[in-house]
């Protein structure tokens, strides 16, 4: 019974590694689109279009918008790689008690 317990936790650590595994480069690709944003607007508009809000304003809906990317950046990263190593943590602590 003992080896079924260290078979179940490698196991678990596998699957671990592995979730990990496929969420880094799903992280990266977000990180570096963020940071790749840029919110200065210095080009002129080249159409003689109707023009809505000036650039100061685009800019700032910019920052804002790029703001709150960064906030779901980290957030939704912290939940999903804490919450498995949560997980994995209270898994080891139930097999132990």
């Amino acid at each position: 019974m003992i080896r079924q317990n260290k078979r179940s936790i490698k196991l678990r650590l596998v699957i671990l590694v592995a979730i990990y595994a496929a969420l880094i480069p799903f992280s990266l690709v977000w990180y570096s689109t963020l940071t790749h944003i840029d919110c200065n607007i210095t080009k002129p508009l080249s159409s003689n279009s109707v023009k809505i809000g000036s650039s100061e304003e685009r800019a700032q809906s910019c920052g804002q918008q790029l703001s709150f990317h960064w906030i779901k950046f980290y957030g939704i990263n912290g939940a999903i790689y804490a919450a498995s190593l949560v997980a994995f943590v209270v898994n080891m602590k139930k097999n132990k008690g």
